[in-house]
């Protein structure tokens, strides 16, 4: 294969990978209960509800933007070594759809022996709309760098920025804490 095609057609192949994830847990959870959810009756704001749990003022978690730069932060150092645990402070459980779908790529990176150097891993034009104890984040995600042969290191192909895409993250406050629950992106 081109050296020039590698890095779309594995991203190409790992957005299938993504889609086939997201479409399960869909079908999964409309599987659900079938309790009807009460409605909330808090209007959306833009600004975080102050929380009694002490945490560090340190933490990216406080907000939702500071939990998705993170948990983008984290996914992108993950890739270095498919190690999909560095997301998971940033998520709500390894069952939710934003863990399953950074470790569904990370695990076919792995499964065709590369890993990936990310070079340029930007969030940029960030909206933030909160409602309760959901927050929705929305941005343009423009992301960089070159594959890896995950047993030696070795650089595979020259690092290639790719155009941004938008993306939509759904994140809880659980404990006091904003977590990555999913996100999706738009063409």
């Amino acid at each position: 294969m081109n050296e020039k095609y590698r890095l779309p057609f594995v991203a190409a192949v790992a957005l299938g990978a993504v889609i086939v994830v997201v479409a399960a847990i869909v079908g999964l959870g409309s599987m659900g209960s079938g309790a009807a959810t009460p409605p909330t009756t808090q209007a959306p704001s833009t600004i975080p509800t102050a929380t009694s749990t002490p945490v560090p003022t340190s933490d990216p978690r406080l907000t939702p933007e500071g939990t998705t730069r993170a948990f983008f932060a984290a996914f992108s150092q993950a890739r270095k070594t498919n190690d999909a645990s560095l997301v998971e402070p940033y998520v709500t459980s390894k069952n939710s759809s934003a863990y399953l779908t950074a470790s569904g790529f990370l695990g076919g990176a792995q499964g065709v022996g590369r890993a990936s150097i990310v070079t340029v891993d930007r969030l940029d034009n960030m909206t933030s709309t909160v409602a309760g104890d959901t927050a929705t984040v929305d941005f343009d995600y423009t992301e960089g760098g070159y594959d890896i042969s995950a047993s030696s290191g070795t650089a595979l192909e020259s690092p290639t920025v790719l155009p941004p895409v938008r993306v939509t993250a759904t994140l809880k406050l659980v404990g006091g804490l904003w977590l990555m629950d999913s996100y999706v992106t738009h063409q």
